[in-house]
């Protein structure tokens, strides 16, 4: 063996005295990899920090979440690439990390067995499941989805990317499409099904060819987003609210009805930067394109042959329930007004209904989380989309903490907040855990066998990553995804094992 094959072991048995601890994550999406960065960087004991993901490929909501032509979004797969690097062997401050995908906790694994033989255990798998309306149609009417399904989808989630029920729809018969919500995910399918004609937006990114296909056989005319609250209570970043009204180069007209939007009649006197902003690019792009006043909103001149496209912002309605024909496919979808009380409570109006005609309905409520099948054995508590803790500290469903087990992320709080929040909530998190630790003599036996599983680890994600690379650059893509499972399997099966990081028992290198 070389030198410098030899010196993990060598700097090894210097630290075997010491109080070498050992963590597992459970989710490699932005909440998991922030949190081992956090304690990989911050840690003063020696840490074996290892990453478990049901996918055999990191980044989770990072790399199927994130729309496909916001790259930039996705920059903070770089910082967590970097230190899986840098700690993939142990270096001078005796941290390891390690990459497990392709193990599902609770099939695979048991999350006992982790809390058995780690120090620490946090749970950061996000939120994987949909958030319902809870009225008649949504569930048995063909044309209905959710963002999950179709940003999934698009993004070639290995799930969702050969799925007969979006692959098979009758997308040639879509002309109009209603999406309740109106967050940034609900901006970014607006924009997806409106422009994915245009090759100088799609042709580069990592969009799946089978969703991309089928949004362009479909004739869509008109996005309706649907709102429960008026303008002012708007969810969505200015960002992507630009973006969308920039489509109108590609012929593409947004509109706000004046019923909802009046910018004299917003009170802007306590408003923050953030919202005044807001209000103007409303004011500015709601006029024809040669009346508008600032030249940052005459930036893109509409196409001479006008506009054959358009998005609708709607406000205060709630959905009554989903009509649907003899033959199960969407009709319309019907919805009544809503009045906010003086404490900003919605008051929907039942008995006034309205009709929507569509072809295709989205609801895009936020992603719904689910708990792991061991939680009933180990009387975890789970309620609504989250797990029972305390600062991040899981309670039991008496209310008391569970010793070295920890939860951060979507899975923690609900499915809310950006990235950048998110990296802030698994910092958090991630202190917690290395001044817990410290108080906490280790006395667990760490070796986890896995060898009855087909796991993925670190080096064959980097080779997953070069191949999907080299075959967008041969596309003039930025990447083309592997987007089944069996797929990559068989890839790494056709590559030369790698000498290094290929052991079955999580433990002492």
């Amino acid at each position: 063996m070389t030198g410098t094959s030899m010196h993990p072991i060598r700097v090894f048995v210097r630290w075997a005295t010491t109080q070498r601890k050992s963590v597992s994550i459970i989710g490699s999406g932005p909440s998991g990899f922030y949190t081992a960065c956090r304690l990989l960087s911050k840690s003063p004991i020696p840490l074996d920090v290892t990453l478990w993901e049901k996918l055999p490929v990191p980044f989770g909501l990072s790399r199927y979440g994130v729309a496909p032509d916001h790259p930039e979004v996705k920059n903070c797969e770089q910082t967590f690439t970097e230190y899986a690097r840098k700690y993939l062997y142990p270096g001078v401050d005796g941290h390891t990390f390690r990459f497990r995908g392709n193990v599902t906790i609770g099939k695979d694994l048991e999350l006992n067995t982790l809390m058995k033989r780690q120090d620490a255990v946090i749970l950061s798998y996000g939120c994987s499941g949909d958030h319902k309306l809870g009225i008649p149609g949504e569930d048995d009417t063909k044309g209905v989805f959710t963002s999950r399904e179709i940003v999934n989808w698009y993004n070639g989630h290995p799930d969702f990317a050969k799925s007969e029920k979006l692959n098979g729809f009758d997308w040639e018969s879509v002309r109009k499409v209603g999406i309740i919500g109106n967050g940034n995910v609900a901006l970014d399918l607006a924009r997806v099904l409106l422009s994915c004609r245009e090759n100088d937006i799609w042709a580069h990114t990592d969009i799946n060819p089978f969703a991309l296909s089928a949004f362009r056989r479909a004739p869509i005319q008109e996005v309706k987003l649907i709102a429960r609250r008026d303008f002012v209570h708007s969810k969505f970043t200015n960002k992507e609210y630009r973006e969308l009204w920039e489509l109108e180069q590609y012929g593409i007209r947004g509109f706000i009805s004046d019923q909802y939007f009046d910018a004299s009649k917003i009170d802007l006197t306590n408003a923050d930067r953030v919202q005044k902003r807001r209000v103007e690019m409303t004011s500015e792009y709601l006029k024809p394109f040669n009346e508008r006043t600032k030249k940052n909103y005459r930036k893109f001149p509409p196409p001479a042959a006008g506009f054959k496209k358009h998005w609708e912002m709607d406000y205060l309605k709630t959905p009554l329930r989903i009509n649907s024909g003899a033959d199960g496919k969407l009709k319309s979808l019907t919805v009544c007004p809503n009045i906010l009380s003086a404490d900003s409570k919605i008051e929907p109006l039942a008995y006034e209904e309205i009709d929507y005609d569509m072809d295709v309905l989205i609801t895009s409520l936020g992603y719904g989380s689910s708990p792991l099948v061991d939680f009933p054995s180990l009387n975890i508590g789970f309620a609504k989309n989250h797990v029972y803790n305390d600062r991040g500290m899981v309670l039991n469903t008496q209310g008391s903490i569970i010793p070295g087990l920890y939860v951060s992320g979507w899975i923690k709080k609900g499915s809310s907040g950006v990235i950048a929040s998110t990296m802030a909530d698994a910092f958090e998190v991630a202190d917690m855990v290395i001044t817990d630790l410290r108080s906490v003599a280790s006395s667990k036996s760490r070796a986890i066998d896995i060898s009855g599983v087909r796991f993925t680890t670190w080096k064959d994600w980097e080779k997953i990553d070069l191949e999907e690379k080299a075959r967008g650059k041969f596309q003039n893509k930025i990447r083309d995804k592997f987007i089944d499972t069996n797929d990559i399997l068989a890839f790494l099966r056709e590559e030369i094992p790698s000498s290094i990081e290929d052991g079955s028992h999580i433990g002492p290198l």
